[in-house]
């Protein structure tokens, strides 16, 4: 796939260590393997090396294999795919398809990624400013993350898919149920992506005995980190195993002609 200049927009050559573009914009490879196409410096700069490293631990233990392998049998190695918000890589790195894009913000995502997939291009840049050309890709991934529902659709080939990964309703709940005083449920929101409709939505579901290490990173790595007290937090020091459900949909949109 062809990348594109974020400063005028025109196509990056690849020469040695360097992208350049007609018009003189060049941007160096990381020594990773990265490359930064991210023009705001002083912006977010994505997930943290804390959630980053404990996703890493966890996902590296193949815990969620079974839902890595269900993605698989939905994308075909001839495709060409994008990997929005691919983070250190386990999934972008495992798929079947040859080529393969992975944008993400983080850089100590990136550079887990890139170190040790040489097969996928990472790029440094934001999913909702995505530095590739129109109508590029069979296949747009995001997976836990926010929806880029413009730049999806844009970079979409015609009839091509965008693959939705999201918790259901009962997805850790047995974790919530050990560090809050009143667990719930997650709710399911109808996503509606303008320029796509949605065509099937795939339950997967696989329950695994944790230690109190796993536990823990599970716990860092989500959402429910930032906004939990310490005091709550601090519960999962007194339980060395606990049984715990993953529960995931995984949507799959087309686009429409």
């Amino acid at each position: 796939m062809e990348i594109l200049c974020p400063v005028c927009g025109k196509m990056l050559q690849k020469t040695d260590r360097t992208y350049r573009c007609p018009d003189g914009h060049s941007f160096d490879i990381a020594s990773q393997g990265y490359v930064n196409l991210y023009l705001h410096k002083s912006e977010n700069s994505g997930d943290n090396k804390l959630m980053i490293d404990a996703r890493k631990r966890f996902l590296e233990k193949d815990f969620y294999r079974f839902l890595l392998d269900e993605l698989n049998r939905l994308i075909k190695p001839e495709d060409s795919l994008v990997d929005l918000a691919c983070g250190e890589g386990y999934y972008t790195s495992k798929f079947v398809s040859g080529d393969r894009i992975g944008i993400d913000l983080s850089k100590s995502g990136l550079k887990i990624a890139s170190k040790k997939d040489k097969d996928t291009t990472y790029i440094l840049s934001s999913i909702f400013d995505v530095p590739l050309p129109d109508e590029c890709t069979d296949k747009v991934t995001i997976i836990f993350a926010p929806i880029a529902g413009k730049e999806i659709a844009r970079i979409l080939k015609d009839n091509g898919q965008f693959i939705l990964v999201k918790p259901n309703a009962d997805h850790l709940y047995e974790l919530k149920q050990a560090i809050y005083d009143e667990p719930y449920l997650n709710e399911i929101e109808d996503i509606e992506i303008e320029g796509l409709k949605l065509v099937e939505e795939i339950p997967v579901k696989q329950e695994a005995i944790l230690n109190n290490e796993e536990m823990n990173d599970l716990f860092m790595m989500t959402p429910y980190w930032n906004t939990s007290s310490q005091k709550d937090k601090d519960k999962l020091k007194n339980i060395d195993h606990l049984k715990i459900g993953f529960s995931f949909l995984i949507d799959i949109y087309e686009k429409i002609n």
